[in-house]
C-alpha cells in the first residue's frame, strides 16, 4: 500500500514539474491569479497616431467585458467592445482607444528599428509548418517578437520573450499573450508577431 501511494506522489510530481513547463497551463495559472487576486498590470492608452494618453500602475487588476454594455450574439459570443478593469478598488471603463497592459514587460519599442526585414529562404511543407508551430504555441511557446502598433499603425510598443503564447479572449478586439509567464493584454491594436529567430534590423 505504501508503495502504491509513493508511486502516486511521484506521479503528481512529474506531472507537476512536465506542466509547469507548458505554455497552456501557465496561461490556465495566469487565468486563475487574474480572477482571484489580480495581476500587477502597467495599463496604457494611446490616441490614433500612437501618442500615449495616459498610464496606471497597479498591484493588483482585473480585466473583462463591463457587464452592464455587455451584448452577445446568437452563439453566445461577446459584442461589446467596452472593458471593465478593476484595479486596487478602484475601476476604470474604457472603449475606443488602443490600449495595453504588461505584467512587468519591458516595451523596447525605442531601442526597436520601427520597419521590420524577414529575409528566409528555408524549404517547408506549409500544413507540416503550421501542425508544428501550433504545437509549438499550445506546449512550449516560442520566441517571439511582438510588433504594436496603433490604429494608424504607428509603432506604439515592442515585446521580447523566449516563451511566447497567443490566445484569444471572450472580450470584444482583444488579445491576451503569455511572454515567459507573465501576462500581455492587447485591446484594439495592430500587431505582428514575429519568430525571434527571423527578425532582422534594416
Amino acid at each position: 500500500m505504501r508503495s502504491k501511494r509513493l508511486w502516486f506522489i511521484g506521479l503528481l510530481v512529474a506531472i507537476s514539474i512536465t506542466l509547469s513547463g507548458c505554455a497552456w497551463f501557465s496561461d490556465v495559472t495566469l487565468d486563475i491569479r487574474s480572477s482571484i487576486t489580480g495581476l500587477p498590470f502597467t495599463i496604457s492608452t494611446y490616441d490614433y497616431d500612437g501618442q500615449k494618453i495616459d498610464q496606471i500602475k497597479a498591484n493588483s487588476v482585473k480585466i473583462s467585458t463591463y457587464r452592464p454594455m455587455s451584448k452577445t450574439d446568437s452563439n453566445q459570443n461577446e459584442q461589446s467592445k467596452v472593458i471593465d478593469i478593476e484595479y486596487g478598488g478602484h475601476q476604470m471603463i474604457h472603449v475606443g482607444s488602443s490600449l495595453i497592459a504588461s505584467e512587468g514587460l519591458t516595451n523596447y519599442q525605442d531601442r526597436f528599428n520601427r520597419k521590420v526585414n524577414i529575409n528566409n529562404i528555408n524549404p517547408s511543407v506549409p500544413m507540416l509548418a503550421e501542425i508544428y508551430n501550433n504545437f509549438k504555441n499550445d506546449w512550449s511557446g516560442k520566441a517571439r517578437v511582438i510588433l504594436i502598433r496603433s490604429q494608424a499603425g504607428k509603432p506604439i510598443a515592442v515585446y521580447v520573450g523566449n516563451h511566447v503564447r497567443v490566445s484569444g479572449t471572450d472580450m470584444k478586439s482583444t488579445t491576451k499573450i503569455n511572454v515567459d509567464g507573465k501576462r500581455l493584454f492587447i485591446y484594439r491594436c495592430d500587431y505582428s508577431i514575429y519568430d525571434l529567430s527571423t527578425v532582422k534590423k534594416m
